[in-house]
């Protein structure tokens, strides 16, 4: 639809599904934003403190971003922790970096042993997010494990991915392959 891909009402974006240069929602979305402080609330009650380190990122700041990396470490590395333009799933405006008040681990894989990264793991799903890149699935997204990288899809289908803990992703859950 108008250039962009959508499966059982899901936006896909990932290695094989890419969104137009000119999509642009202008930021996070309201279902995102919504759902998030209703989960930021939630996890403050019981002493978590949640905050969006990365948010919405336009098809420009992404390829900024991609080609600094690719340079510093080279393609096929950046290729593993990093979207290329417009296969960015920030530039949909669903998706976001999550970090602590101890941002020291910010996007560090070990963010995970955080009370925060425990919680989000954990709770997320109740509020309509997943997290997109599981531990153990890098075959399967194309990219790292990211404890701190969330996708807002809806609480039915992110209770459904949840699994009880063990990750199913949005390749497997939709049948759908992610490679450049």
């Amino acid at each position: 639809r108008d250039g962009l891909y959508y499966i059982n009402g899901i936006l896909i974006v990932n290695k094989s599904y890419d969104l137009p240069s000119s999509y642009n929602p202008g930021g996070l979305l309201s279902s995102f934003n919504s759902a998030f402080g209703t989960m930021k609330s939630a996890a403050a009650n019981e002493g978590i403190s949640l905050n969006i380190g990365s948010g919405f990122r336009s098809y420009s700041t992404q390829n900024g971003l991609y080609n600094r990396y690719a340079a510093r470490d080279g393609y096929a590395a950046a290729d593993t922790y990093s979207a290329r333009p417009g296969h960015s799933e920030h530039q949909t405006g669903l998706a976001a970096d999550i970090k602590g008040p101890n941002d020291y681990l910010y996007l560090n894989q070990e963010w995970i042993n955080t009370s925060e990264g425990q919680w989000l793991n954990n709770n997320c799903y109740k509020y309509g997010f997943i997290i997109r890149y599981p531990r153990g699935k890098e075959g399967i997204t194309g990219y790292i494990y990211e404890p701190w990288h969330i996708r807002y899809v809806g609480v039915d289908v992110a209770t459904q991915l949840y699994n009880g803990g063990n990750w199913i992703t949005l390749e497997e859950y939709l049948g759908i392959d992610s490679k450049y």
